[in-house]
């Protein structure tokens, strides 16, 4: 279950696994089983056999969906017949664990799967399943995705798939479960949205499975194109049939898609047509028209007018200056006139809702339409709520008010969004701002400093529920409640201010520390879950060389159990610099501990990834890399030979490598082009072989054909051929390039590479980021300008990283500890190098006491040879 919010359940300051909530009382479990069979905890599962009963390792796996309210029955008939039949099954465990399986968004391939049953054979899958069938004919539950339904059972389903973990590991750090094809060869076993069979391997029950309703034309409607899906249903643009007209048309799935208050997808749909048909009705035009609701197979639709517009969220995205250095004061006052235009239309429409009777309740950017004359819209009124009946909370993270902000005011929610909304045009650090509303002292001050104030009205609505510290005009008062160094103080004595951020940041990592953890050392992101919390990027080694760098010392248990974790799973562990071996070996190398990273590192050379992947992260020139650093510190040759024969295995021009850098042919440094130059620029460091920059150019070259828009003032590049978004940070976009294209200009004198890094530079002048971390924030872009002004001696890129970093005080969160930081996705603390605290400190300390290679580059080494 990749969905953040899963990892948001068991703790209000760290991310963790769902199977790691505490117990609250609603567990399931059969109400009987055969005398010798045991329950056993398995994650979110409970896992019943005998002793004597021996599961094959893939088949013809059984899942059994139910409803709600039928869970204990359905898992009592499961267990009866599973026993019966001596075939080992399993079942969410608990209450809570069913909820979040199939909530509005959860994964959607996991939703569905209540229990889960293991036939030895294709005869034992079919005799279960006519049993089950049988059983439960009475029955209805969600259709699962992944597989085909047993003849005309609403509840029983079956895929081909693995029954014992047989894995192996992606380039990103997560494991990839195996299957058997239809010769034996172990494939993925994948999950998605749809039925899937290995080649080779037939459905020997096919004939007794109807196939589905459906097509692209259905109720008098054509669908165009899908807009979104969640676990409830999707949302689509379609036309009438009948009159061309274009329309909006939303699904809804059956039993699933379960929301605040347990109601699922299909009756939050009933609810929103009821909702629209009576606004409709009293006030015509304030909500989309509903125009149908009708059900189509199992699932429901609701088809209203398509309201044109740019969602408010992307409006703000295009529109705001504060992330461009250049933009001026007149800019600024412009573009908050608008915002207050917006918000004044925003608030009338609002009211004409309050009047009809109604609240909105979910007031978030996504349910609000900007024209392109500033005209709005409400869209989504699937929580709207009807004054005077029983009132069921929901909303959006960020624009929900806290519980007991609320108390037995409901109305409260709609004037909370509202405020959300102009904190967003703002500067949209929600999750910071609840949990430190200081933050807004730095942001306020910081746009004074350019010439920018904000009128005082929409200061004011932004921050009605959240107090800054600041007096009337914006000043932080002598003795607040700031725990930090105020805004004036970071602006007179930016490097005092600093130095006092960092040495907090470093207090509150070395208090997370946890080695008695059974999961992890540190507090990770959802990706450090699902890879390891072991390596660089997100693990145990990435905050170790953190601290590491800015002079910290540890506790001995966490560096212990660092190199022991790590040797116990080194078979099971990617290759990579980032996600696996090479980036954790670095580190222990580092730490002192060479005899064992020379081991790891042997471990990753053989992997298959480190010949079938090219890249920084996962791949082989991120190992290659490796060996250069363990030749710095052991000055045996074979690191050196090895790492040539690496680089001469990625050899041939840009485009060959496009099949070793993942599904989606990424750019920049970690999963790009960028990363693999960059190694082969250390590796003639290292060895004085300057052909290796020959080879290496292209692949720089090759990344900046690939610019978003060349007439740009600054240069940018989109993710992925899939993914199309522009971004200037470290591992994907315009810092990273500049991270190696920095380095061949002090080798060559290549016309390109200095023609584009001023605008390379320009895209990282800024001191406002949505996130604030290394590899996807603004820590990131810090330690890139402070590490350019060290490999150059530019002035400017000096100042501009300093204004970067103190750019970081609108993102801390102080504690009783010291400082912290959101990890990736804003919704709960990290201690992580990817983007949580761990990351800040490394920025931090190269921009306050810069010094060679703090981002796993071997110039110090190259400097030394020569």
């Amino acid at each position: 279950m990749r969905t953040p919010y899963t990892f948001t359940v068991a703790d209000p300051d760290f991310y963790e696994p769902l199977d790691a909530t505490p117990p609250d009382g609603g567990e399931l479990r059969p109400t009987s089983v055969r005398a010798g069979w045991h329950g056993t905890p398995s994650g979110i599962w409970t896992m019943w056999r005998h002793d004597d009963l021996t599961v094959v390792p893939a088949g013809w796996k059984v899942h059994v969906s139910a409803r709600p309210g039928r869970l204990e029955h359905v898992l009592d008939v499961v267990a009866g017949i599973c026993c019966d039949q001596d075939v080992a099954f399993k079942h969410l465990s608990t209450r809570l664990f069913y909820g979040w399986t199939h909530q509005k968004h959860a994964s959607r391939p996991q939703s569905g799967k209540f229990c889960a049953a293991y036939p030895a054979d294709p005869h034992a899958a079919r005799r279960l399943m006519e049993s089950l069938s049988e059983a439960l004919a009475d029955e209805e539950g969600p259709y699962i995705l992944s597989d085909r339904r047993f003849g005309t059972s609403r509840t029983v389903h079956y895929r081909y798939g693995s029954f014992l973990r047989q894995q192996q590991v992606r380039a990103d750090g997560t494991p990839m479960l195996l299957v058997p094809d239809g010769a034996g060869r172990l494939v993925e076993d994948r999950r998605g949205v749809s039925f899937h069979l290995p080649a080779g391997v037939e459905d020997p029950f096919l004939e007794e499975t109807p196939p589905l309703a459906g097509g692209t034309s259905f109720g008098g409607y054509t669908f165009e194109a899908a807009l979104r899906h969640s676990n409830g249903g999707g949302a689509y643009r379609g036309r009438h049939e009948a009159t061309g007209r274009k329309v909006f048309i939303k699904e809804a799935r059956a039993h699933t898609g379960i929301g605040a208050g347990g109601a699922n997808a299909q009756q939050r749909l009933r609810a929103e047509w009821e909702t629209l048909r009576a606004l409709h009705a009293a006030v015509p035009g304030l909500a989309p028209e509903p125009l149908a609701h009708f059900s189509e197979w199992e699932h429901d639709f609701l088809v209203t007018e398509f309201v044109e517009g740019e969602s408010l969220n992307g409006w703000t995205v295009t529109h705001n200056p504060l992330i461009r250095r250049d933009a001026d004061a007149a800019e600024f006052a412009d573009y908050y006139r608008r915002c207050e235009a917006i918000l004044e239309r925003t608030d009338e429409v609002m009211d004409r809702l309050h009047r009809a009777g109604y609240l909105f309740v979910d007031v978030s950017p996504g349910n609000l339409l900007v024209s392109d004359d500033d005209e709005v819209r409400l869209i989504d009124f699937e929580s709207a709520h009807r004054i005077g009946t029983p009132f069921v909370a929901s909303g959006t993270p960020g624009y929900t008010p806290p519980a007991a902000l609320v108390g037995d005011d409901p109305a409260v929610y709609d004037a909370y969004g509202l405020s959300a909304l102009a904190l967003l045009m703002l500067c949209p650090l929600h999750q910071v701002v609840q949990r430190a509303p200081a933050a807004l002292s730095y942001i306020r001050h910081g746009l004074k400093l350019r010439g920018c104030d904000i009128p005082p009205a929409l200061w004011q609505r932004a921050t009605r529920f959240h107090h800054d510290g600041t007096d009337a005009g914006g000043h932080t008062p002598a003795g607040g409640p700031l725990a930090l160094p105020s805004p004036e103080r970071v602006v007179d004595a930016p490097e005092e201010s600093l130095a006092a951020l960092r040495d907090r940041v470093a207090d509150a990592l070395i208090a997370m520390a946890d080695p008695g953890h059974p999961r992890r050392v540190f507090p990770t992101v959802p990706e450090g879950h699902l890879a390891n919390t072991l390596c660089l990027a997100y693990g145990t080694a990435g905050v170790v060389h953190a601290l590491r760098r800015s002079g910290r010392a540890l506790p001995d248990t966490v560096l212990e159990r660092l190199r022991t974790d790590t040797l116990r799973t080194a078979d099971a562990l990617g290759p990579g610099l980032q996600t696996g071996l090479a980036g954790i070996a670095w580190v222990l190398a580092d730490c002192g501990h060479t005899q064992e990273a020379v081991d790891l590192l042997d471990t990753a050379d053989s992997h298959s990834l480190t010949r079938t992947d090219v890249t920084l992260a996962g791949g082989g020139a991120g190992v290659a890399l490796a060996r250069l650093a363990l030749y710095g510190h052991t000055g045996d040759a074979r690191h050196l030979e090895r790492a040539a024969e690496l680089a001469d295995g990625m050899s041939g021009a840009p485009h060959t490598l496009t099949p070793r850098l993942g599904p989606d042919d990424a750019t920049g440094l970690w999963h790009g082009r960028t990363g693999v130059a960059l190694m082969l620029q250390q590796l003639a460091a290292v060895t004085g072989d300057k052909s290796y920059l020959d080879q290496g150019l292209p692949l720089l070259h090759a990344e900046l054909d690939r610019e978003c828009d060349p007439t740009a003032a600054h240069m940018s590049f989109p993710v992925s051929t899939t993914d199309v978004r522009r971004m200037p940070y470290l591992y994907c976009g315009s810092a990273g390039v500049l991270h190696v294209a920095t380095r061949y200009l002090r080798d060559t004198d290549d016309e390109r590479l200095a023609g584009a890094t001023p605008r390379l530079l320009k895209a990282l002048t800024t001191n406002y980021t949505g996130m604030s971390g290394l590899c996807q924030g603004l820590s990131g872009l810090a330690l890139t300008l402070a590490e350019h002004a060290e490999l150059t001696g530019s002035q400017e890129s000096r100042r501009l990283a300093i204004d970067a970093a103190a750019g970081l005080f609108a993102h801390a969160v102080p504690h009783p500890t010291g400082v912290r930081f959101l990890g990736d996705q804003m919704l709960r603390m990290s201690a992580d190098l990817w983007s949580g605290s761990a990351g800040v400190l490394l920025a931090l300390d190269e921009v306050l006491s810069p010094a060679p290679d703090p981002l796993f580059t071997v110039d110090a080494v190259a400097a030394s040879r020569a």
